[in-house]
């Protein structure tokens, strides 16, 4: 009984709120190719599920257009980032193929001149597979990449008539055992063996319909992939559908709220296991809470701009947001009498970054793209440069201690960080750039300077308990052993201990050692 209790205990603390609960993904999205046909939608279907996945309290590795060395590079990042992970994550969108009952995910320089490209111009994906075992308790694939492939049918004229049988077409369907059994789930685009559609639009079919479902409140991620192949099946004319292999012993949720995380606690506790600082009902915290900061920093901006334009950048992000009916009603007010001249309907996406920002005193001639100018504009200070690496260590992307200096490393954060957010790389900031970090952050940075706080005053009061004298005891038979003052670390209070590092990411005297979760 307490085996399956602690058992079911680990499968809820995937479910937990991201500050509490190590998430890592790695998300890959290939479109480029240089030898075959480009495709047009793998790397947006990568970028969107990188932000969905961050928004849900993942930590995410991620690449886009990806050759050989590159994907190869990306891999050994995550797997070292998902050791102990309660979720590891994996999606793809490219070109693969299976060979011999092998499934092979393509970089975009893979040539195929002969069959030793097998070896040395794809990444197996039982490779990947493999780096998501190491003490990972949920373990979850999304694979949409079973498109029409020219690539394997030039590996196909390169092999004897025999061996280039093997190739098939599509994916090959992958094993639960293959992944490490109980706690995993599988899902392609597509039956395994079939072709899956791109799609007309910026995403696949698939993808558009995962992103759709993938943050639902309070839904298991069985019902999730039902909702998903059901979308899809529907919108492809019923040409397509997708295939979900899953061996979970309890229900895993990837959005899960208060009330749903109380009840999942009571069902802990009725299963003999003791509720801790990791189990839902200790810790009943709101999920989303980036994703609700971002809301309301892009809400604010629309207010503090005040025209029809502001309004309407904020309901193109957030169109049944919290305050679309608020925002409605501005809009028909500004249009009875706003004076023509005004700014117009068609706003690209760089009034929508800039429409995040909380605060836009600095001059930003071009809200897309930062520059040395720029950043020098915004004047910051040393404290407040030390706050941004913060803040970047807190989105995932590690640029060392936070010292105050822009060195080569915060350079290469910086833009990593852009890349993600469909920004130009420049590493350098502006203003809207600025907010959107502070907006994407917020939760954490406050979690985290609480946290500072909290270890400093620990230390303050070791510190003075140490100087105060002590009376003379009186002398006994036998004198007990005097009694040492425990730091605050080792009490196993407030986020202390080892809930205290996954939540903090290994924060310990100001050093951050990456996202909050990790």
């Amino acid at each position: 009984m307490f085996g399956r209790a602690i058992a079911v205990a680990a499968i809820l603390i995937a479910g937990t709120a991201p500050a509490l609960a190590k998430r890592v993904a790695l998300v890959m999205g290939n479109s480029a190719y240089e030898n075959a046909v480009q495709l047009p939608n793998p790397a947006n279907d990568a970028r969107a599920m990188t932000t969905k996945l961050r928004d849900l309290g993942f930590e995410v590795v991620s690449g886009y257009d990806l050759d050989y060395t590159a994907m190869r590079r990306t891999v050994a990042q995550f797997a070292k980032e998902a050791r102990g992970a309660d979720v590891a994550l994996f999606f793809y969108a490219g070109h693969g193929m299976q060979v011999q009952g092998q499934n092979y995910l393509i970089p975009v320089d893979a040539r195929f001149s002969d069959e030793t490209a097998l070896d040395f111009e794809t990444i197996s994906a039982d490779f990947i597979l493999r780096q998501m075992s190491n003490n990972v308790k949920v373990r979850m694939v999304f694979l949409d990449a079973c498109r029409d492939n020219p690539l394997a049918r030039t590996l196909a004229r390169s092999m004897s008539p025999t061996r280039s049988a093997a190739i098939g077409v599509g994916l090959a369907e992958i094993k639960i055992e293959e992944t490490g059994g109980e706690g995993s789930v599988i899902a392609f685009a597509t039956s395994p063996g079939d072709v899956a559609l791109d799609g007309e639009g910026s995403n696949s079919p698939f993808t558009t319909a995962l992103l759709r479902h993938i943050d639902a409140p309070d839904t298991p991620i069985q019902n999730v992939m039902t909702r998903v192949t059901g979308d899809v099946y529907r919108e492809t004319g019923q040409r397509q559908r997708p295939w979900v292999n899953a061996s979970l012993i309890g229900e895993v949720y990837l959005n899960k709220t208060a009330s749903t995380a109380a009840a999942d606690g009571a069902q802990v506790a009725a299963l003999g296991a003791q509720p801790t600082s990791e189990t839902p009902a200790a810790t009943p915290t709101p999920v989303n809470v980036i994703a609700w900061e971002r809301e309301k920093a892009t809400w604010d901006a629309a207010q503090k701009g005040g025209t029809v334009a502001d309004y309407e950048a904020y309901l193109a992000s957030y169109p049944n947001g919290n305050f679309a009916d608020f925002a409605r009603n501005s809009i028909a007010r500004l249009q009875a009498g706003e004076p023509k001249g005004g700014m117009t309907r068609q706003q690209g996406a760089a009034d929508k970054v800039a429409a995040v920002a909380v605060s836009a005193d600095a001059p930003v001639s071009d809200p897309d793209a930062g520059s040395e100018a720029t950043e020098a504009a915004l004047g910051w200070s040393k404290a407040t440069r030390v706050e941004v690496q913060a803040r970047l260590n807190l989105a995932g992307y590690n640029v060392g201690r936070p010292d105050g200096a822009f060195g080569q490393n915060t350079r290469s954060g910086i833009r990593a960080w852009q890349t993600a957010n469909g920004l130009p790389a420049t590493g350098w900031f502006n203003a809207a750039q600025h907010a959107l970090l502070t907006s994407q952050t917020q939760a954490q940075y406050l979690a985290y300077v609480a946290e500072l706080q909290r270890q400093q005053a620990a230390a303050a009061a070791t510190r003075s308990a140490a100087r105060t004298p002590q009376p003379a005891a009186a002398p006994e038979p036998q004198r007990r052993a005097p009694q040492r003052a425990v730091p605050a670390e080792d009490t196993g209070g407030g986020v202390g201990g080892a809930a205290g590092a996954a939540f903090l990411g290994g924060v310990v005297g100001g050093i951050i050692g990456g996202a909050i979760g990790r």
